[in-house]
């Protein structure tokens, strides 16, 4: 499942963290075990990874970087593979010494649903709106 642009949308808007956990939520809902949810985003793990990670959907994720389209990087050559996965820390971030070629990477967040248990729960329901 790919729903490409929806949660950046959700991002934007005055609720955004009812809004995309009700929407991630959904998408956990309707995953059988084994499904994956593909994220393609701007949103580096920093704003990306709380949404992800919470204990409800029991995802387990897997970050891709890819530069942008027709990125050289100063040295004229790719020092990174791009389709390798970028190892991630226990929180999800990027490790303290990772280094990003280019700024402008594209986030590939390939979350896939370990198991059914917790879609007895709805995964937004504890959440609250800060004004």
């Amino acid at each position: 499942m790919c729903a490409v642009g929806t949660l950046d949308s959700l991002m934007c808007g005055n609720s955004a963290v009812l809004s995309s956990a009700q929407m991630l939520g959904e998408v956990c809902r309707l995953l059988k075990p084994g499904g994956i949810y593909m994220l393609i985003t701007y949103g580096d793990p920093t704003v990306r990874m709380g949404h992800l990670l919470r204990p409800a959907y029991n995802w387990e994720i897997t970050l891709y970087i890819i530069p942008r389209p027709g990125f050289e990087s100063k040295t004229g050559i790719s020092s990174k593979k791009q389709l390798e996965p970028v190892p991630t820390t226990e929180e999800g971030l990027l490790p303290p010494d990772y280094v990003m070629e280019d700024p402008d990477s594209h986030f590939i967040y390939v979350c896939k649903k370990t198991d059914e248990t917790s879609t007895l729960v709805e995964p937004y329901a504890s959440l609250t709106v800060e004004d």
